[in-house]
């Protein structure tokens, strides 16, 4: 079974510990090795990025560690990948020459954002 890590109580996100394939069915694990939850991965996500392990609506905040990392830009289904395409930091304004290259190199398919 493929798994995730939630490193607090809080986290809206969880850490792929190897890259996850779409439809596959993952574990979510909490940092002492607990299983929380399992989840249906609806887009692949590669080693050490993150998953959305609830629906988020656009404008909220995102938690991992327990702190924010940043803001939904558009709503975020659970199971799909939490990144530059859905997430602007609070802290680093990412240009978006930069932001559309990251999404370029990495794939990812900004068609199905948000949907199930």
């Amino acid at each position: 079974m493929r798994r995730f890590t939630k490193m607090h109580d809080d986290d809206d996100v969880a850490t792929a510990m190897e890259s996850v394939e779409k439809g596959a069915e993952a574990a979510v694990f909490d940092k002492g090795g607990q299983m929380l939850q399992d989840i249906t991965v609806l887009e692949p996500i590669p080693h050490g990025n993150k998953i959305a392990l609830r629906d988020i609506p656009a404008g909220q905040p995102i938690r991992k560690y327990g702190e924010v990392i940043g803001e939904s830009t558009s709503p975020i289904s659970a199971g799909r990948l939490v990144h530059v395409h859905n997430v602007r930091s609070l802290k680093l304004d990412v240009p978006d020459s930069i932001r559309r290259e990251i999404i370029r190199q990495m794939n990812i398919d900004t068609t199905t954002e948000g949907r199930a």
